[in-house]
């Protein structure tokens, strides 16, 4: 009786530690889908102008930034930019995704190209460099920006929902 209880402890600890291996992939797996999913630009594709518009100027633009070999500059508001993972299961590789919030118009240099897109003032963009190529979609209202900003916002909606 008490070989058979040492061979069940010993199959079970050879079980627990097969089983965190696949553990750990499952949650990386979960992570990246998650981070994705809040990733994704929905909505309509930004124009794309020779130039900024006056109106779409800002007063003291923000210094212009590289992200991932990209180079970007807004006129306003605020950024946040993530390395997404590509949706292969067996891709490790990323693509850039920079969130603005209301950026007026947004240029950016990749390869030597720039593209200049005009989301419009008070309108989010959803902006992705993905194997050398630029795009931009307008978000909709109500679409956080980014990840720790969305998380803030929906906290506070949290709080204000719990009956008191």
């Amino acid at each position: 009786m008490l070989a058979r209880l040492k061979t069940f402890g010993i199959v079970l600890l050879l079980a627990a530690v097969a089983g965190m291996p696949i553990s750990v992939g499952v949650a990386t797996w979960l992570d990246h889908q998650s981070l994705r999913k809040e990733w994704t630009a929905i909505g309509p594709a930004c124009p794309v102008v020779a130039a900024p518009s006056p109106a779409a100027l800002g007063a003291k633009p923000p210094p212009p930034f590289t992200y991932r070999g990209a180079r970007f500059a807004y006129q306003i508001g605020d950024v946040e930019c993530v390395a997404a993972p590509e949706k292969n299961l067996f891709d490790s590789s990323n693509y850039t995704v920079c969130q603005f919030d209301a950026a007026g118009a947004v240029a950016v240099t990749k390869g030597g190209r720039t593209t200049i897109f005009e989301p419009g003032i008070g309108h989010g963009a959803t902006v992705t460099v993905r194997k050398g190529q630029v795009s931009c979609a307008i978000m909709g209202a109500g679409r956080f920006h980014g990840p720790t900003v969305g998380r803030q916002l929906q906290a506070a909606k949290d709080r204000e929902a719990r009956p008191r």
